[in-house]
C-alpha cells in the first residue's frame, strides 16, 4: 500500500513538473506570414529542402548539403505568380543562383522576408520522407512508428533514392527526451547505407548534448585500435526529413545479433523455429515474485523471461547482455538481476524462455561471484579468467577510463556469450556522448571532468528506487583483481608504443575539420553554441573541440601514473554492509597519504550489517585485528592496492539466550595506529547509518534532478 501510494504522488508531481516545464518552454513562434520557399539542390524531388523560420533571430534559414551547386538550385514557392530575391524575379520551377549569397531579401505577395543560407561540406546527406508528411505522431511516443522512404546523396550523387523504410521510430533514453531527437530506421531488406555492410536496421544518433558532435566517433575508433570486436561502423551526415533539416546525425550500425553486425548464435531464431506458430513478442512474461518484506524495484537474484512454450535444443548461446540502470529495468522483457544487485538486461533473445534467462544468469551469477571474490574464484573453485574473456575485458575497461564515459558499468555495457563457450565477451563498445569531458557533473564523488581522477575502477551505483545501498559496477570489481589490472597495463604499454595517443589527437583535429561546416548549421538549427553569425558560432565549436583536446592531453598524464608501477590503489569495504561503498577517486602512489574517508562519504552512508548499531572504525583486516583508522586519520599508502575494512558496533541482545550466538560483528581488536586530525567524525544520519531515505527525500531528490535535466536541456 505505501509503495502503492509513493508511486502514485511520484506520477503526479511528475506530471504537474513536466506540465510547468512545458509551460516555460522556449517554443518558436510561427512567422506572422509564413514564407513557403524550397530548393531542390540534387533534381530528384526527394531532396527538396524548405527554408526554416528561426524564431530567435526571426529570420528564415536555408541549410544547405554538401555537394549542392548554389549557383544552379531549383526554387519552388507557393503565395504568389512571382518571388523576387535580391532584386532577381524568379517564378516556381526556376533555376537560380541568387543563393549563393550568405544573405538574400526576399518579396513575396508584399510581404519581405530574410533568408540567411548556409551550406554544409565534407559529408552526405540522408532525406526521409514519412508516410504521413510529418513526424508529429513519431515525436509523440518512442513507441509510435510509420513507414516511409530515404535518399542518399554522396559527394553531389543521389545514391539511394526512395528506397522503402518499413518503420521510422524514436530511440534511446535520456537521449530521446531531447529537443533534436534520435531515431531508428529499419528497411524492407537488408540495405547497405553509406557505403557500410548491408542490414536492415540503422541507428540515427543525434549527439544533441555533445556540442563537438565527435565523443561517440572518437570512442568508437578507439574501440577499434584496442581490439574490441564488432564496434559499430559509422557515417556523419545531414539529416532533412519531409524536406526539414533536423541537424549533424550519425548513422549507424544498431548493436543487435546478425550478420555485419554481433556474429553470434542467433538463439531468438531457434526460439521461433521451435515455436513455429506463436508470436514470440506477444507472449506474456513471467517472473520470479519478490521475496517477502522486499522493498526495492528490482530484488535482488530475480529473473524475468517470457512465457515461450518450447526450447531449442541447445541455450547455451548466443546472449547479447547489457548492464542497465534500475529504473530502465523493469521496461525490458528478459533479464535478471545478481546477487549484488546489479541488473542486466537479455538483449538477445529479447524474448527469453524461463529456461534460457535461468542458464545465463546462472552462468553470470558464477562469474560475477568469481569476480567479487578477494582470490578471484568462486565457490566452485573456478577463476573468473575463466569466465570472461580477459583482452576484451581490460580494453573495454581502458576504453572507458580513458574516455571517463559517463554510463561505463551502469548502461550500454555490454557482454555477449556464443554458443558452446564459456567466456563472456566484453563488446560492442556503445554510446560514448557523454564522455570526453562533456560535462563537468558529479558521478560517485567524481567529478567527471577532472582527468585526474580514478572514474571507472571506483564506481557504484544505485540499483533502482528506494534504495539505500549502491552495487559496485563490474570494472569497480574487476579492477580489485592483480591479473586484470596486469592485463591494463600491459594494453597501455602496447596502446603508447603503437602511437595510440597521438593517433587520437590526430582524430580529433581530422573530425573538427570534418565536421566543422555541418556543426555550424546544426548549431544554428537548435540554438546551441555562442554567437549569432556562423563564424561566432565556428569559433564557438572550435572552443568545444578544445576542450576534448586538452582533456585527453591531461588524461593521457594522469593514466601514465595510474598505471605505473608505483600506483597504489585505496578501497574502502563494507564488510557485511549490504551495499553501499566510499571510494577514493584520486590517483595515487606509493609513498603518499590521504585523509581516512568516512562511512557516509559517499552516495549512500554505509547500511549497518545485520546485528550491528552503528560504524567504529576502519582496519586493515576484516576481522579487526589489523591496524585501526579513525575518519579523517591519514594514512600512507605502502603497496599496490589497500582495502580497509569497515569495523561494526554490535546491538546489545535484547534478552539473554541460551542458544549459540551467530557469528560476531566484527569490532577493531586493536587501538588506533594513527591519531585522527582536527577534523570531527561524520555523524551518523538520523536513525543510524542503516536509515533508509526517507520519502519526501526522494520526491525531493527526484523534483531536483528533473530541474537540473530541464536546465541542462536549454542552457545551450
Amino acid at each position: 500500500m505505501k509503495q502503492s501510494l509513493l508511486k502514485k504522488t511520484i506520477s503526479t508531481l511528475l506530471s504537474l513538473l513536466l506540465l510547468a516545464g512545458l509551460f516555460a518552454l522556449p517554443f518558436p513562434a510561427a512567422a506572422a506570414d509564413a514564407l513557403d520557399l524550397r530548393v531542390t539542390p540534387f533534381g530528384s524531388e526527394s531532396t527538396e529542402i524548405k527554408a526554416w523560420y528561426n524564431a530567435d533571430a526571426e529570420c528564415y534559414d536555408l541549410f544547405l548539403p554538401s555537394g549542392a551547386d548554389r549557383t544552379a538550385l531549383t526554387v519552388h514557392f507557393t503565395g504568389g505568380e512571382t518571388l523576387t530575391a535580391n532584386e532577381t524575379e524568379l517564378h516556381d520551377g526556376d533555376v537560380t543562383d541568387v543563393f549563393a549569397a550568405e544573405t538574400v531579401n526576399v518579396t513575396l505577395d508584399e510581404n519581405s522576408y530574410t533568408v540567411r543560407c548556409f551550406a554544409s561540406e565534407n559529408l552526405p546527406s540522408l532525406y526521409i520522407q514519412t508516410e504521413s508528411g510529418s513526424l508529429d505522431y513519431i515525436n509523440a511516443d518512442k513507441s509510435h512508428k510509420e513507414k516511409g522512404t530515404l535518399t542518399t546523396v554522396e559527394n553531389g550523387e543521389v545514391g539511394l533514392d526512395g528506397a522503402k523504410l518499413k518503420q521510422i521510430k524514436g530511440r534511446g533514453n535520456t537521449t530521446w527526451t531531447f529537443p533534436k531527437k534520435p531515431y531508428n530506421i529499419k528497411f524492407d531488406k537488408s540495405t547497405g547505407l553509406l557505403g557500410m555492410p548491408k542490414a536492415k536496421k540503422w541507428s540515427l544518433i543525434a549527439n544533441h548534448e555533445d556540442l563537438a558532435l565527435m565523443r561517440n566517433a572518437l570512442a568508437y575508433h578507439l574501440a577499434d585500435a584496442l581490439g574490441l570486436p564488432y564496434t559499430s561502423e559509422f557515417r556523419f551526415a545531414d539529416l532533412y526529413v519531409n524536406g526539414e533539416y533536423l541537424g549533424n546525425y550519425m548513422v549507424t550500425e544498431s548493436v543487435e545479433v546478425g550478420q555485419n553486425r554481433v556474429e553470434i548464435h542467433d538463439l531468438a531464431a531457434d526460439n521461433e523455429s521451435a515455436n513455429p506458430d506463436a508470436a514470440l513478442d506477444k507472449l506474456p512474461t513471467g517472473n520470479t515474485p519478490a521475496p517477502e518484506g522486499n522493498t526495492y524495484l528490482n530484488p535482488k537474484g530475480s529473473r524475468k523471461w517470457v512465457e515461450i512454450p518450447n526450447d531449442p535444443e541447445d541455450i547455451s548461446g548466443g546472449y547479447l547482455l547489457e548492464m542497465e540502470y534500475g529504473y530502465r529495468y523493469p521496461e525490458e522483457r528478459s533479464g535478471f538481476v545478481t546477487e549484488s544487485g546489479q541488473c542486466v538486461v537479455v538483449k538477445a533473445p529479447e524474448d527469453a524462455s524461463a529456461s534460457e534467462v535461468g542458464y545465463i544468469a546462472d552462468h553470470y551469477t558464477a562469474a560475477e561471484e568469481a569476480l567479487r571474490s578477494a582470490t578471484g574464484t568462486n565457490a566452485l573453485g573456478r577463476s573468473y579468467e575463466t569466465y570472461f574473456d580477459l583482452s576484451s575485458f581490460a580494453a573495454m575497461y581502458l576504453l572507458n577510463e580513458l574516455s571517463m564515459e559517463v554510463d561505463a558499468g551502469y548502461s550500454s555495457t555490454y557482454f555477449f556469450k556464443e554458443q558452446g563457450s564459456e567466456l563472456l565477451v566484453c563488446a560492442p563498445a556503445w554510446d560514448y556522448d557523454g564522455a570526453f569531458a562533456r560535462t563537468d557533473g558529479i558521478r560517485g564523488n567524481v567529478a567527471l571532468n577532472d582527468p585526474g581522477a580514478w572514474y571507472v575502477n571506483q564506481q557504484a551505483y544505485f540499483p533502482g528506487w528506494m534504495c539505500e545501498f549502491t552495487v559496485p559496477t563490474v570494472f569497480n570489481l574487476a579492477y580489485r583483481q592483480p591479473s586484470f589490472r596486469a592485463a591494463v597495463r600491459s594494453l597501455w604499454a602496447e596502446f603508447l608504443e603503437n602511437d595510440g595517443f597521438e593517433t587520437v589527437l590526430a582524430d580529433v583535429q581530422t573530425l573538427q575539420q570534418t565536421l566543422s561546416a555541418s556543426a555550424v548549421m546544426n548549431a544554428v538549427r537548435w540554438s546551441l553554441l555562442t554567437g549569432a553569425s556562423a563564424e561566432e558560432k565556428l569559433q564557438s565549436y572550435q572552443a568545444q573541440v578544445q576542450v576534448i583536446d586538452a582533456f585527453v592531453r591531461a588524461r593521457k598524464r594522469a593514466l601514465d601514473r595510474g598505471f605505473a608501477a608505483t600506483a597504489a590503489l585505496l578501497y574502502y569495504d563494507g564488510n557485511g554492509a549490504p551495499g553501499g561503498w566510499v571510494n577514493e577517486g584520486r590517483i595515487l602512489s606509493v609513498g603518499e597519504s590521504v585523509a581516512v574517508k568516512g562511512p557516509n562519504d559517499t552516495e549512500a552512508p554505509l547500511a549497518l550489517p545485520e546485528g550491528a548499531d552503528s560504524f567504529l572504525a576502519w582496519n586493515t583486516a576484516p576481522d579487526g585485528s589489523g591496524d585501526t583508522y579513525l575518519p579523517g586519520a591519514q594514512f600512507t599508502l605502502t603497496q599496490e592496492m589497500t582495502v580497509l575494512y569497515a569495523q561494526w558496533h554490535a546491538k546489545p541482545p535484547e534478552e539473554p539466550s541460551s542458544e549459540e550466538p551467530s557469528e560476531p560483528v566484527t569490532e577493531p581488536t586493536t587501538e588506533p595506529t594513527t591519531e585522527p586530525t582536527t577534523s570531527p567524525q561524520p555523524e551518523p544520519p538520523a536513525g543510524g547509518n542503516n536509515a533508509r531515505r526517507s520519502v519526501w527525500q526522494i520526491i525531493l531528490d527526484f523534483f531536483l534532478s528533473i530541474r537540473d535535466f530541464f536546465i541542462r536541456m536549454f542552457q545551450h
